[in-house]
């Protein structure tokens, strides 16, 4: 059986679109949902960005991404990064799923929470921050079960066991928490119940959800 190879070029990318995911505007990019052969990936087109948002914050966020995605390649449950199509877009792998906030909590196992609380700790363990998984949109639960982190725009790179990373993982830690307490809040221990509170006492401080 042929593996479809990843788009690696912008034709191939615009031949492959078969639908736009979330909003578009001029300060952010295209998400472009792609296809071939059964084959799904993700891309994050900058093109359609103001040419001075797209050089600047632009080019900023996709090297980042996928810095990010980089040192995540063995993670099982992130995307990884597949190509990169010109200058602006990058193509991803895709997840199959609905998004937390609109998945029945039967389906939100205590394996499900123990498994993606596996995920942000290998994240954190290389050194990078979600730093918005608090947002529903950015936690799957798949076909089977399991859950897929996805969407890094908001992520940063740091040193792995750094102050930088000490101060923010709490963030990552109270979206699994978040949505651990709306589907199984009797499953919060009371340490975990305490970052929670501390995290959302200073959420006003921070830009993200």
């Amino acid at each position: 059986m042929t593996v479809e190879a990843p788009p690696d070029t912008v034709e191939d990318v615009e031949q492959t679109t078969v639908s736009l995911l979330g909003k578009q505007g001029p300060f952010r990019p295209d998400v472009r949902l792609l296809e071939r052969g059964g084959k799904k990936w993700v891309a994050k087109d900058y093109r359609a960005c103001t040419p001075l948002y797209r050089i600047t914050v632009g080019a900023w966020n996709l090297r980042r991404e996928r810095a990010a995605l980089d040192r995540l390649r063995d993670v099982e449950g992130v995307p990884h990064v597949e190509a990169q199509a010109g200058r602006w877009i990058l193509v991803i792998s895709h997840f199959r799923g609905r998004d937390v906030g609109k998945t029945a909590r039967e389906r939100q196992s205590p394996e499900f929470f123990d498994d993606l609380q596996r995920i942000v700790r290998e994240m954190h363990a290389r050194g990078v921050l979600h730093l918005d998984l608090r947002q529903r949109r950015n936690i799957l639960v798949q076909p089977n079960g399991r859950p897929a982190v996805i969407d890094f725009g908001a992520g940063l790179c740091v040193t792995p066991g750094g102050w930088l990373l000490r101060s923010l993982a709490r963030i990552d830690e109270s979206g699994v928490l978040k949505y651990k307490r709306r589907a199984r809040p009797d499953s919060l221990t009371q340490a975990e119940t305490d970052t929670l509170r501390g995290v959302e006492r200073r959420r006003r401080f921070w830009p993200f959800s």
